[in-house]
């Protein structure tokens, strides 16, 4: 065949991934067809995203040199260090696999490992707050690892932290390794790649991005040479379907093999048809309610402590979060250990009205809530503006794409949100740290990634006691540590409210073998196989 129908076959092939699959009756057995909200899915870069929905794809773009078992998530496994070694300093000595290669076909070594670590510090994004709460920081890293040969990494503590700490945190997506030549052969004006990292990837995972449309589409292909072994999937295709009416529709019809963005009541619709599996892993996160402290009303911790009293916990939970959460008031998942129970708050507007009246608002007041345009987060706002409204606290909904909505709260300009966190690392610290911890409350600090210092809330003391927590290696003081924190928290008039902990309930077709997402809702593709229906 010559150069040009080469071309158009090529042409044709990728037209007929890429288009709406609404007359066929079963997708391709070697494709995984996938329904998701895109909105908040906004870069390619494991130095930039910190958003939930990027972890669906960086998970299978990349490797780290550590993982969680996909099964298992307290449970640390190899990825591309075959093995380590703690010494009794805290010093971690990573032993590389020699058989790993980059999409390029550049081969994995130590320098790549230490050249993506410091990227993440010199960028200062998101993801070097996780770095930075284990006392990393650009010029502590710079002497804090080393590479004696090409496949061997050291890594010393920066500061009295357990290791297991040091672990988890390189098995997040802030550890994912990067092609170093091939980012660097692209960066432009000095930007370490950060542009093209956008819109391109340069891993050494189980698919090569191929494709991705804002808003629109992704397209995953297989890398055959992945030192694993080979994908059974040739291709993933994710598909931009916010409305989850038609992510429903399509995979009942067969046209989806996977929706992960159905409302409460799609998801009871569905769990009577045969062909569709419904699978609910816990993500260590929660779906919350936040205020602004620099907002002139919420910085008022006696208007902070009325707000717990106009949220129906058990209501929110049985008509909107339905699989999506289970009620929770602590942001810790109440199995973890360590974990203390509820404070029990139930709505009670009588009290509410009461506690404004002797604040100065005996009327009450206006403000605004910004609130992501997927569910189950517009169904919570729209709980929550209801019986904040039965109490005069009159609430305009702004509903937007993670951008407008998590973009204006890294910017710290917003008066109320309705969000969701992410577990960290499968245990307390992990799940509440982005609550308690705010060690630069400044406006000009990188770790937007904390909520409490989104919601500009200054707190020392606490920040001080988690870093604590994180430094304990005896488990006793360390359990007691957690129930301090979690504690102090709540006795705090805190701006963050957990109102459920979050699981992550996707649709399945019955011939998709394989998936299990992990924490933080990071599918690994690689293990997913498909049968004829």
């Amino acid at each position: 065949m010559n150069l040009k129908l080469q071309f158009a076959a090529a042409t044709i092939a990728l037209v007929l991934v890429a288009a709406p699959f609404t007359t066929l009756a079963e997708t391709p057995k070697d494709q995984l067809i996938i329904g998701l909200s895109m909105t908040n899915l906004l870069t390619m870069d494991p130095a930039e995203a910190v958003e939930t929905e990027s972890f669906d794809v960086l998970n299978n773009l990349y490797d780290r040199l550590i993982e969680m078992d996909p099964v298992t998530p307290s449970k640390i496994m190899p990825g591309l260090a075959e093995k380590w070694t703690i010494a009794g300093d805290g010093t971690i000595t990573f032993n590389l696999r020699q058989d790993a290669t980059f999409h390029s076909g550049n081969a994995v070594t130590s320098a790549d490992v230490i050249w993506s670590l410091k990227r993440v510090m010199k960028l200062n994004r998101g993801p070097a707050s996780f770095l930075r709460e284990i006392g990393y920081s650009a010029e502590i890293l710079d002497s804090s690892i080393s590479a004696p040969d090409n496949h061997t990494v050291v890594l010393k503590p920066s500061a009295n932290i357990n290791p297991e700490i040091i672990l988890f945190t390189l098995a997040r997506t802030v550890g994912n390794i990067v092609d170093s030549k091939t980012v660097l052969e692209n960066q432009s004006n000095g930007d370490l790649g950060k542009a093209w990292l956008t819109n391109n990837s340069a891993g050494s995972g189980p698919f090569v991005l191929r494709r991705w449309n804002a808003n629109d589409s992704v397209i995953l292909d297989r890398n055959a040479a992945y030192w694993r072994g080979e994908p059974a999937l040739r291709r993933i295709i994710i598909r931009h379907m916010p409305e989850s009416q038609s992510q429903r529709l399509q995979i009942e019809n067969g046209d989806l093999d996977v929706a992960r963005s159905l409302s409460a009541t799609d998801l009871k619709a569905l769990k009577t048809n045969k062909t569709v599996e419904i699978q609910k892993v816990a993500s260590g996160g929660f779906y919350y309610l936040a205020v602004s402290t620099a907002d002139p009303v919420f910085s008022k911790p006696e208007i902070r402590a009325i707000l717990p009293y106009l949220i129906d916990y058990k209501g929110i939970q049985a008509a909107v979060v339905g699989d999506y959460g289970i009620v929770r008031q602590v942001p810790v998942p109440s199995d973890y250990p360590g974990a203390i129970a509820d404070p029990g708050y139930k709505p009670d507007v009588a009290k509410a009205k009461e506690l404004l009246t002797a604040a100065g608002y005996p009327d009450g007041f206006s403000t605004s809530m910004l609130v992501l345009s997927d569910s189950p987060f517009v169904e919570i706002a729209t709980a929550l503006q209801g019986t904040l409204g039965q109490a005069g606290i009159k609430v305009e909904i702004n509903q937007g794409n993670g951008t407008q909505v998590y973009g204006k709260m890294r910017d710290r300009q917003f008066s109320m949100i309705v969000g969701r966190s992410g577990g960290q690392m499968p245990n307390v610290l992990g799940a509440i740290q982005a609550y308690t911890s705010n060690f630069d409350n400044g406006p000009k600090s990188t770790q937007t990634a904390s909520l409490a210092w989104r919601t500009s809330w200054d707190i020392p003391e606490l920040t001080a006691l988690t870093a604590k927590a994180r430094a304990e290696l005896n488990e006793t003081r360390r359990l007691e540590l957690y129930k301090q924190i979690q504690e102090k928290f709540l006795g705090s008039t805190p701006p963050l409210f957990a109102i459920a902990a979050a699981t992550q309930p996707s649709a399945i077709r019955a011939n998709v073998k394989g998936l299990v997402d992990q924490q933080a809702r990071s599918p690994s593709w690689y293990y997913v196989t498909k049968t004829s229906e």
